[in-house]
């Protein structure tokens, strides 16, 4: 192999790598919704690294046909080397998504989750690492595929700012246990004139050096949960603890009758680690249940975590657009046949009459010569009535 050979090879095999290394592999995604989000195509050899063909991205949602997508499809949408971007996803970007070039197809399935607003993270996009106490811990934000457009970078612990750096924040450090937390990488960056944000979490779990580990309750330390009143609720509360550590929880509401709590579930992972959860069941939610603390703590030697639950009233829903229009047309209907009714009546009300006297066979309304007189003019009538459709 001569030198130029040996040159065009080391440069393909550069290309490639760096090209795969943001590619996306995966069948199964899942995209947090307000954040800017890319597919991008991984080629499967060499020579679709150099080749200039151009792919198409067709997207299918359920039972429909497949739809060729382009920056004219929505404004959210850019296409950039072998990459889709969203900017940023939404919901209804649900659905699978088709790369093709030439004979070759991929496909991903995208699932797009609600980002939580009383958090600044999403629970469901939480990345988990263990590590041992005094033993090498790393936590880097970087962002290989939006990194040229990063302004700037910063990194939270448990949703509280610990640095901010416009290139990549990082910590390396040796382990202690007060380590243990949620750390979240915030990228800011720029695009069209508008300002977001991908955020990136780990939870970090301290592991003692025979298999101890210091309790942690999953999930947001606060949580606001929507209720109706007269309804029932139930507040399920999860940690990862020891053997001997304790689950409980902790409320001052007076004497809340209808308040319970329920036994603890128990069980070892996979991983050696023991998962408990311990529900509290709320029957008949009241005003004096509302806007309170609901606290759920686990305790041991090594320390304790507690996160807290508040009742809010659930917002009144609007009357759905079907029920309402429904409604809508059972009462013109209504009113159309009342008004029927009424001008029946007026029209045909001698009719009526002698028909009602001619079924129950009795005038009430009537004596002596007044009956007489108003059954002769009740005849007269009739015999009009029965003259005029003669002629």
């Amino acid at each position: 192999m001569n030198c130029r050979e040996l040159t065009l090879t080391l440069w393909v095999l550069i290309f490639v790598s760096t090209t795969e290394s943001s590619c996306t592999s995966r069948p199964h995604i899942t995209a947090v919704e307000g954040e800017p989000f890319y597919l991008k195509y991984c080629s499967s050899s060499h020579a679709h690294a150099i080749e200039a063909n151009t792919g198409r991205w067709q997207k299918s949602s359920g039972s429909q046909k497949r739809v060729e997508l382009n920056p004219s499809s929505s404004p959210r949408l850019c296409l950039q080397d072998h990459a889709l971007e969203f900017w940023p996803v939404e919901l209804n970007d649900m659905g699978s998504y088709f790369f093709q070039m030439g004979n070759h197809t991929q496909e991903w399935n995208l699932n797009v989750i609600r980002r939580n607003k009383h958090s600044c993270f999403t629970e469901k996009q939480v990345t988990s690492k263990a590590v041992r106490v005094k033993k090498f811990l790393q936590i880097t934000c970087e962002n290989s595929y939006y990194q040229k457009l990063v302004n700037s970078t910063s990194l939270y612990k448990n949703c509280k700012k610990l640095l901010e750096n416009k290139e990549n924040p990082m910590i390396k450090k040796n382990a202690e246990f007060e380590d243990q937390g949620y750390y979240s990488c915030v990228h800011f960056l720029h695009h069209d004139g508008k300002l977001f944000n991908i955020t990136k979490t780990f939870n970090i779990t301290v592991l003692g050096d025979s298999g101890y580990i210091v309790p942690v309750l999953l999930g947001s330390k606060l949580n606001h949960v929507a209720v109706e009143l007269g309804k029932d609720v139930s507040l399920n509360c999860s940690a990862l603890l020891n053997q001997k550590d304790i689950l409980y929880w902790m409320y001052d509401n007076g004497s809340d009758l209808n308040v319970h709590e329920e036994k603890e579930i128990r069980i070892m992972t996979s991983e050696g680690r023991w998962h408990a959860s311990k529900a509290l069941r709320i029957e008949n939610v009241a005003e004096h249940n509302l806007n309170f603390a609901y606290n759920c703590t686990v305790t041991s030697t090594g320390g304790t975590d507690t996160k807290s639950f508040i009742l809010v009233r659930k917002a009144m829903a609007d009357i759905p657009g079907h029920i309402f229009t429904r409604g809508m047309i059972i009462a013109v209907l209504a009113l159309v046949a009342v008004v029927c009714l009424v001008t029946v009546c007026v029209i045909y009300r001698v009719d009526l009459v002698l028909f009602y006297r001619h079924l129950m066979r009795r005038d009430e309304t009537l004596t002596g010569n007044t009956r007489n007189s108003g059954i002769s003019y009740l005849t007269l009538s009739v015999r009009n009535q029965i003259n005029r459709h003669k002629s």
